[in-house]
């Protein structure tokens, strides 16, 4: 007669539930919680790990319980206790047996195993132990052993899922990665028929355009049929406000992540839809920061590098290969090592970066503009450094590695317009195009009164001046107008062409402001004109300032426009421009309570991200008053970021560390400046804690 437990249906039961166990710790709880853990290290993102996993996991469950339950009786019997002693193993390993072995993961240096003969023993003899263990509950609980291997497992699967859960929640706000990217594709491509080219210069002030029309006589000639607006209000402060709101006409006020905002905003029914849906050829050539996801789906040149092929596989087998690493036995490990240069990137080699002089000089060396007749309608959107700090262009259009001048910088900026215009004119497509010359923001007072050059289709000859109310805003529903009638959801709702010289209309502006632990932007309107910062008045200020939490050791925070490391900043700190925020003055400060320190723990590894260096600088650290770094803070440090360690000794029993940065070359004089005019030093994009 059948024993019961030989039943089809039982041993199905049994071996599915220490299936679960295994498939669920390795093949889904270990590479979501090594992702988790590594986020900043991996190159794809979340959402991809999390959909593979579960793939894998869900064919892997099917193979394993169906290969455990087939066989009968002590086959059966053997493979159920076998499969359960390798998932306690790995269990075990992977959240209690692991050390540091000081270096080796990912950063390329070879990791000295035979340092670790003490360690491999202990840890051999765990894993042996594992091993026999369920085989030792057959032989003494023959009756009883099935139920505790299948609540076992089901228990421990429940712990993991609880752990699981808890770090997706913790790490919510953290776990979306760019995995798109601005190319370069097509960039000097236009169509025969009919092109909207459009130029945002970065900073670049209206009232910069005098020096261009004093030194360039044929400047009216060279933009023969164009006008210029005088009275254009920007739609922000900051390129991470501005450029957005400008491409889309949606403005970022911090009531989310500003992650979340690009996503959204790339979600919707954009312009850039509109146009796509309307075979309109769109591609727009600025810092991938400025994009969502989405933003691939009608932009040309914007790719996601998932989509590229081999991408997946390549992520499958670095986030598994790191997992076998991590969850394996000591002498195993060796075997699944890797380094950085295995996690391949997948981006394209043609990127696009703001470097006007590259822009130009691969301009001249593709011998100017192609022209196709692939596509009736072309949209070309060029984001340039125009005139930004620090200034490095010649008025020929040449970085100069000494730095040149802001007068040097326009003229050279306007060097390469007139160039690509004349270009046009040779070809026969300028007057059968629109082009903008525009400015994202302003560079003096509020940064609020950008340029706005403007030539329409159709025209070729003469150079007016308009004083109508334009705003950066009226630029997404201009885009729209030329594919449909009903812009009215996009932008202002009204395109440039709809205001007359000296027409009055209510204006808005965002300033990004703020300073230490205190960023905020800041909602201005006005009727007056753009140039006068008086006629604004104050709306509306949205902070982002999160209430004051204990830092968790190991955590990644940023000084980009989600100011999570800015809670933190007492002094010296100024606002964040959206993707760093500089240091400003003689000394700055930071206090920062720290969550739990581990009792063995003997120092605490201290890295700061620089994004530049606006002046290189002596720099003495103190952590709670006493001496951790000395040294020049120059541009040699970019790549490498600050680091230093602070003994674990330092800090008290309330666990709180105080971090003065004092800049020895700035004369104390300038604490009686307001922060934000004081001597820009470093500018710090993240920072983490850690212990070994």
């Amino acid at each position: 007669m059948e024993n019961k437990h030989d039943k089809f249906g039982n041993r199905l039961l049994l071996s599915l539930s220490v299936s679960a166990f295994f498939v669920y710790t390795f093949f889904l709880y270990a590479p979501l919680k090594l992702y988790i853990e590594n986020k900043d290290v991996l190159w794809f993102n979340f959402d991809s790990t999390l959909t593979v996993s579960l793939i894998i996991s869900a064919i892997a469950l099917i193979i394993f319980t169906l290969f455990v339950a087939l066989p009968k009786r002590f086959i059966h019997a053997g493979l159920t206790c076998l499969l359960f002693a390798l998932a306690l193993g790995l269990f075990i390993q992977g959240n209690f047996l692991n050390i540091n072995y000081g270096s080796g993961v990912f950063d390329g240096s070879e990791i000295a195993w035979k340092d670790y003969t003490t360690y491999g023993a202990i840890n051999s003899a765990v894993w042996a132990a594992c091993l026999a263990m369920p085989f030792a509950f057959f032989m003494v609980f023959r009756n009883e052993w099935r139920k505790i291997l299948m609540f076992s497992s089901l228990g421990l699967v429940l712990v993991q899922v609880v752990i699981l859960s808890s770090l997706v929640v913790q790490n919510s706000g953290t776990l979306d990665k760019i995995t798109y990217e601005v190319t370069r594709s097509g960039i000097y491509e236009l169509s025969e028929d009919d092109n909207t080219v459009v130029f945002v210069l970065d900073s670049f002030d209206e009232s910069y355009l005098e020096k261009i029309k004093k030194d360039f006589p044929d400047y009216e000639k060279e933009l023969g049929g164009f006008v210029e607006y005088d009275n254009t209000l920007a739609s922000g402060s900051g390129a991470s406000v501005a450029l957005p709101s400008l491409l889309t006409g949606e403005v970022y006020t911090k009531q989310t992540s500003y992650n979340s905002y690009l996503k959204s905003i790339w979600s919707n029914d954009t312009v850039y839809s509109l146009l796509d849906e309307n075979g309109v050829d769109t591609r727009i050539y600025a810092q991938t920061e400025y994009f969502g996801p989405h933003a691939k789906d009608d932009i040309k040149n914007i790719v996601d590098y998932m989509d590229t092929t081999g991408a997946y596989a390549s992520m499958t087998k670095t986030i598994y290969k790191y997992a076998a690493y991590t969850y394996a036995p000591h002498y195993l490990k060796q075997y699944f090592w890797l380094d950085l240069d295995t996690i391949s990137s997948y981006k394209s080699k043609n990127a696009y970066s703001l470097n006007d002089a590259k822009f130009y000089s691969d301009y001249v060396r593709a011998e100017g503009f192609t022209y196709t007749d692939s596509y009736d309608r072309a949209v070309r959107i060029y984001n340039l450094d125009g005139a930004r700090s620090p200034y490095t262009l010649t008025k020929n259009t040449i970085k100069s590695i000494n730095g040149t001048t802001l007068n040097e910088q326009i003229y050279g900026c306007f060097n390469c317009l007139f160039t690509m215009l004349d270009d046009m004119k040779e070809n026969g497509v300028y007057e059968n195009s629109t082009i903008i010359i525009t400015a994202n923001i302003g560079n003096k007072d509020m940064t609020q009164h950008p340029l706005m050059l403007i030539k329409e289709k159709g025209k070729s000859e003469g150079y007016e001046i308009s004083h109508a109310p334009l705003s950066i805003f009226d630029f997404a529903p201009t885009l729209a107008s030329t594919v449909t009638d009903d812009y009215s959801n996009f932008g202002s709702g009204k395109t440039f062409s709809e205001f007359e010289s000296n027409a009055k209309r209510t204006r808005y502006f965002y300033l990004n402001t703020g300073e230490n632990a205190d960023t905020r932007i800041e909602q201005y309107s006005t009727r007056g004109d753009a140039n006068d910062p008086e006629s604004m008045r104050l709306l509306n200020s949205f902070y982002s300032t999160p209430q004051l939490s204990d830092y968790k050791l190991g955590t990644s925070l940023t000084f980009a426009m989600d100011a999570t490391a800015n809670m933190y900043c007492v002094e010296g700190f100024c606002s964040t421009t959206g993707w760093r925020t500089p240091l400003a003055g003689p000394q700055a400060q930071m206090v920062i309570p720290i969550a739990s320190i581990p009792n063995d723990a003997q120092d605490i590894h201290v890295y700061f991200e620089l994004h530049s260096v606006e002046k290189a600088s002596d720099c003495i650290i103190y952590a709670n008053g006493r001496q951790v770094y000395s040294g020049s803070i120059d541009k040699s440090l970019v790549n490498e970021g600050l680091n230093f360690t602070v003994p674990s000794s330092l800090i008290g029993n309330n666990n709180e560390l105080t971090l003065s940065f004092d800049f020895t070359d700035i004369d104390n004089a300038e604490f009686d400046l307001d922060q934000n005019k004081r001597t820009k030093t470093v500018s710090f994009k993240s920072f983490k804690m850690y212990t070994q």
